[in-house]
């Protein structure tokens, strides 16, 4: 029955026997000469599509590469700068507030200090009991009081070693070969 199957004389399409068949390279089946054409039509309509495939394929690169400040990855490296720069504003804003603090802070207590300078200073005028050691006292105490305005000693910034912001390192795996 082997044997029968493959010197069958059947078209593959119609299914009538024929004495002249022609063997499709590709498929290996038997065709009579008006359903061939027919056959060998299907694998210009799939060869067509295929085409079309490709061009559609390369219009979509073309257009991945005159926009590639728009892909997916480089929108997640837009969004980590965005909440990156936010993270740096927000810390900025509150070392701000914390000099702006003790600053303020530090012009209350000069202030004090300087009116308790000033009682003192009035109370040894109106005395008039001073000499050169009180006077030189006197004036090494308001340099201080000048000194610790431009500059309090209680305050000072150190940059850390410690990022606050995580790094986004970009991995990039090997080319596709081919």
């Amino acid at each position: 029955m082997t044997t029968a199957a493959i010197n069958s004389k059947q078209c593959f399409i119609c299914k009538k026997e024929k004495s002249n068949l022609y063997r499709c390279e590709g498929c290996s089946e038997k065709f009579c000469s008006q359903d061939l054409p027919k056959h060998h039509q299907e694998h210009v309509l799939e060869l067509e599509k295929i085409v079309t495939d490709c061009d559609t394929f390369q219009q979509s690169i073309s257009e991945q590469q005159q926009d590639l400040k728009h892909r997916p990855l480089i929108n997640q490296v837009n969004e980590w700068e965005r909440v990156s720069i936010m993270k740096i504003k927000q810390t900025a804003e509150d070392c701000r507030q914390r000099l702006i603090k003790s600053a303020g802070d530090n012009i209350v207590e000069i202030k004090k200090k300087l009116n308790q300078f000033i009682t003192d200073l009035r109370k040894i005028r109106d005395d008039d009991d001073f000499n050169e050691i009180h006077l030189n006292n006197l004036k090494m105490l308001l340099e201080e009081l000048k000194k610790k305005l431009e500059q309090p000693l209680n305050v000072s910034i150190l940059e850390g070693r410690i990022s606050f912001i995580n790094k986004i390192p970009i991995i990039t795996k090997a080319s596709l070969s081919g």
